[in-house]
């Protein structure tokens, strides 16, 4: 009996383990002016250069005579909603911050929505949820899930130990797996691109090509170049390939179906190039501007663009000082951890601070544009003129601004809030801390400016 039982195995293995769960979208003797296109909720609503060797954003050089995928929404206002890396940390910090722009009016303005490991988790949650299904309670139960647990008892599993041996089965499988079980299912059914919502922003999930160690982000054109279709693809996979930490994580690969020989890419986690989501969106924001003004179209976003970024970032504490030596397990632990908080803290900051820089009008001086980056990283806000003379209003909301918060629940809270991990699993009780702090954040710094922001886009006239 245990020499079928463990041809069985393998066999079952043999099924699980397969490189890529991408699908081709044509056949490759199709012409490539005859090829189907991409058409799911996850566009940036341009051409996108090829993801081998330059990031997966909006090629700007692109055929600009072609019509823009996307129709801008009549407000006139580009709402883009960035979603860092973290963990369970972000994936809950991001959904209640979430929920404070919902009570204030301004999360059903969002058109795009870009996210980073963590933070992917809730936005592809929000973007398949109905308004019944997105509330503080289903995010809660579903966010909190111990993933980094289920990923620790599937890998010992014998079958799964047994797979992960003989076949491409690996740990980002497993991971990819927890979250389909526990978010990305519903009446039994593997929620894929095609289940987005309509009703809810474009979804842009942003990964790293390890290959060229660009951006890479899932989206209907860079599956266009790929000849692979995106509304097949498991969401769980691409929030997956986004938290796919290198070394920790293995690579999410996708097949690169646009031609007949066997080409890869392979994916790691979004943070290693843009931790806090951003660059997708202004690039996507610029993309549409510049393709209107060459093909002498109409202004899509006249009204200019509002950039909410929410960001989860602590600062690392390792909590060694009460031990007198420290051992290898420990120290290497700490280690990893201060080394990827510090890289992910340097590209953020770069991040924003290179958005100012790029986009900035050419006239705009040196020091001017040290004092823009100085305030968004004092105050959170920021309101400049970019090179289209477009009103630009960015609104950081940073975990780390709690420790200006005055009405605390405690001595200790901004402490507490620091010293939770950035992984995939997280207790109630800092769940709970991470809830506080959104609260108090918007009500106590961000409201009174976020206020007329909400009504400026109910009217869709800003003020003059």
């Amino acid at each position: 009996m245990r020499l079928p039982l463990l041809l069985l195995l393998l066999g079952s293995c043999a099924l699980l383990g397969c490189t890529n769960v991408n699908v081709a979208l044509n056949s490759p003797d199709v012409p490539l002016e005859s090829r189907a296109r991409n058409h799911t909720r996850a566009t940036t609503g341009g051409e996108v250069s090829p993801p081998q060797t330059q990031p997966s954003a909006p090629n700007i050089s692109a055929d600009v005579t072609a019509p823009v995928r996307v129709v801008p929404d009549d407000d006139g206002y580009f709402v883009g909603l960035a979603l860092s890396g973290g963990g369970s940390r972000s994936a809950n910090f991001s959904a209640a911050c979430m929920f404070e722009l919902q009570r204030l009016g301004i999360l059903r303005h969002v058109d795009y929505i870009s996210s980073v490991s963590g933070g992917s988790l809730t936005a592809a949650f929000y973007c398949l949820s109905d308004d019944a299904q997105w509330n503080p309670g289903e995010a809660q139960r579903r966010l909190t899930h111990p993933f980094a647990t289920d990923l620790i008892i599937k890998f010992l599993m014998p079958w799964n130990m047994i797979a992960l041996l003989v076949s491409d089965f690996d740990r980002s499988d497993l991971l990819a797996d927890s979250f389909k079980d526990n978010v990305f299912t519903r009446d039994g059914h593997q929620l894929t691109y095609a289940d987005l919502r309509q009703d809810r922003p474009r979804l842009l999930i942003n990964a790293t090509d390890l290959q060229s160690g660009r951006g890479f982000i899932f989206c209907d054109e860079t599956f266009d170049q790929l000849n692979s279709d995106l509304s097949k693809y498991p969401i769980c996979y691409a929030v997956a390939a986004s938290a796919a930490v290198p070394v920790v994580m293995h690579q999410v690969t996708l097949r690169d179906y646009s031609t007949i020989f066997k080409q890869f890419r392979h994916l790691v986690d979004g943070g290693v190039s843009d931790n806090l989501g951003i660059s997708s969106l202004v690039e996507t924001y610029e993309a549409q501007l510049v393709s209107a003004e060459k093909a002498q179209r109409s202004d899509p976003y006249p009204n200019g663009a509002l950039f909410i970024v929410l960001d989860a970032r602590t600062r690392f504490d390792a909590r060694l000082d009460d031990k007198g030596d420290v051992g290898v397990v420990e120290g290497l632990v700490a280690g990893a951890g201060l080394t990827s908080s510090q890289l992910l803290s340097r590209v953020s900051t770069a991040t924003m601070a290179d958005i100012i820089v790029r986009y900035s009008p050419g006239e705009v001086t040196a020091g001017q544009l040290r004092q823009q980056i100085a305030q968004l990283e004092k105050e959170g806000y920021l309101e400049l003129r970019d090179q289209h003379g477009h009103r630009v209003v960015v609104v950081h909301l940073a975990l780390s601004h709690a420790a200006d918060l005055k009405n605390t629940p405690s001595p200790s809270f901004f402490e507490r809030l620091n010293n939770i991990a950035t992984y995939f699993n997280i207790s109630e009780v800092e769940a709970a801390s991470l809830y506080q702090a959104a609260t108090l954040l918007v009500r106590e710094q961000f409201e009174p400016r976020l206020l007329p922001l909400a009504r400026e886009l109910e009217s869709g006239a800003p003020p003059r």
